[in-house]
C-alpha cells in the first residue's frame, strides 16, 4: 500500500523532492501546496516540468489538511519566516498527518528549542497521534545521522567536524548567494549569515545533537568567516562575480568546551570548479564530483568519511526526508530526533520494482 503524501515546495529542493515522490511506487501524491498565487490551480507535474499528475496545486492549507494524508513533506523556504514555517505543520499534526520537514531548524533539538513551540508541536502530535521529524540542517542526515553513525569506530574523539564542500556557480538565488553567503562582495564584508546571531540560530541544533551523543556540554559558540577571490570574472547562475570579490567563502560554527572546539559545522563553498584556481589551498572534495559532505573525526583513530555528489544533484537533500516517511508513519507520536526514529533507507530497488531503466 502506498503512503499518501501532501507535498509543499517547488523551489530547488522542493521540486527535486516532488519528482522523486512521483517516481516512487510506494508513495502517492494526493495534494500539493504552493505559496505563489499564479501557481495555484496548475497540475503539479506542469510546475516541475514532468507529465501531468492529476493533482492540482493549491494555496489553501485547509483543503490539504482535510485530505488526512499519511504524511506531509514540507520543503518550503523558512528564511525570515521560521516560526510561521513551523506552525504550518501544526494543523496536519493535529489531524493525524505525520510531517517530515527540511525547514525549521529550531525543531532540530528538543532541549534548546523555544518552550512554547515545543509545547505546541507536542500538543498537536498528541491530539492527532502523529509524528514530526526535522531532517536537520546542511543537509539533514549528513551532518547529524551520518555524523553520529561515523562515531562508531572511534575510540577517543578530540573533535568532530561536519562539512559542506560546495560548488555554487549554478545557483540562481541571487539574494541568498550575495547577501547571506557573501559571494561577489568586497574583502571585509560581513554577510547576513554571520551577523546578528543567524548562523548560531541555524546551526546550533546540529551541534547540540552531536554534543548530546558525545556527552559534552556546550559552553560557548564561536563563529569563523573568511573569503578569497580570483583574478577574473566568473559567470554564475545568479549573475557575474567580479574579479577580486569573494569567489570562495568559508564559515564555521564551533561548539566549545573548556575553551576548545569539540564539534564544528563548516562550509567551504566556491564558484571555481577547482579550488586550486584560488591562491590558498581551500578544502574541496576528494572525489571526482563537485559537491561533497565530509565528516572528519580527530582523535584515536583519526579518520574521514565523505559523500561525493555531482553538480546540481538535489537528491542528497530530498531523499532522507522522503525515505524517512515509512519509519515516521510507524513511529510513536511526538517530535522525534535521529535517535528516536528507527533506521530508514530506500525501498525503491530496481530488482524489486521492475527492469533496469
Amino acid at each position: 500500500m502506498a503512503y499518501r503524501v501532501v507535498h509543499c515546495g517547488t523551489g530547488y529542493a522542493g521540486a527535486t523532492a516532488l519528482r522523486l515522490i512521483l517516481a516512487r511506487p510506494d508513495l502517492e501524491l494526493v495534494g500539493h501546496y504552493v505559496s505563489t498565487p499564479a501557481k495555484a490551480g496548475k497540475d503539479s507535474g506542469e510546475l516541475i516540468g514532468v507529465e501531468p499528475t492529476g493533482v492540482f496545486a493549491t494555496n489553501d492549507w485547509a483543503e490539504l489538511v482535510d485530505l488526512e494524508a499519511d504524511c506531509l513533506t514540507y520543503f518550503a523556504d523558512s528564511v525570515a519566516r521560521e516560526r510561521e514555517a513551523m506552525e504550518d505543520l501544526v494543523p496536519f499534526l493535529e489531524r493525524g498527518t505525520n510531517a517530515v520537514s527540511i525547514s525549521g531548524w529550531q525543531l532540530g533539538h528538543r532541549a534548546t528549542m523555544p518552550p512554547d513551540l515545543l509545547e505546541t508541536i507536542d500538543a498537536a502530535c498528541t491530539a492527532g497521534g502523529s509524528s514530526c521529524f526535522f531532517t536537520c540542517i546542511d543537509p539533514g542526515w549528513a551532518t547529524s545521522d551520518l555524523a553520529i553513525a561515523a562515531l562508531a569506530p572511534a575510540n577517543r574523539v578530540d573533535c568532530i567536524r561536519v562539512m559542506e564542500l560546495g560548488w555554487f556557480a549554478n545557483y540562481t538565488a541571487e539574494f541568498a548567494s550575495r547577501e547571506y553567503f557573501g559571494f561577489g562582495k568586497e574583502p571585509g564584508f560581513q554577510p547576513e549569515l554571520v551577523t546578528g546571531g543567524f548562523i548560531e540560530e541555524m546551526w546550533a541544533p546540529t551541534l547540540h545533537r552531536l554534543a548530546d551523543v558525545l556527552g559534552v556540554e556546550i559552553e560557548e559558540f564561536k563563529v569563523v568567516y573568511e573569503t578569497d577571490s580570483v583574478d577574473h570574472d566568473i559567470e554564475t547562475g545568479f549573475g557575474t562575480v567580479k574579479a577580486g570579490t569573494a569567489a570562495v567563502v568559508r564559515f564555521e560554527l564551533q561548539a566549545l568546551s573548556k575553551g576548545r572546539p569539540f564539534a564544528i559545522v563548516e562550509h567551504v563553498d566556491r564558484l571555481p570548479r577547482d579550488a586550486r584556481e584560488v591562491g590558498k589551498p581551500w578544502k574541496q572534495p576528494y572525489g571526482p564530483e563537485y559537491h561533497a559532505y565530509r565528516i572528519e573525526v580527530d582523535g584515536d583513530p583519526s579518520f574521514t568519511v565523505e559523500m561525493n555528489f555531482g553538480a546540481g544533484s538535489g537528491s542528497f537533500i530530498s531523499m532522507p526526508a522522503i525515505n524517512a516517511i515509512p519509519a515516521l508513519c510507524a513511529a510513536p507520536p511526538g517530535l522525534l530526533g535521529p535517535l528516536e526514529l528507527s533506521r530508514y533507507w530506500t525501498s525503491n530497488v530496481t530488482a524489486r520494482v521492475g527492469p533496469w531503466p
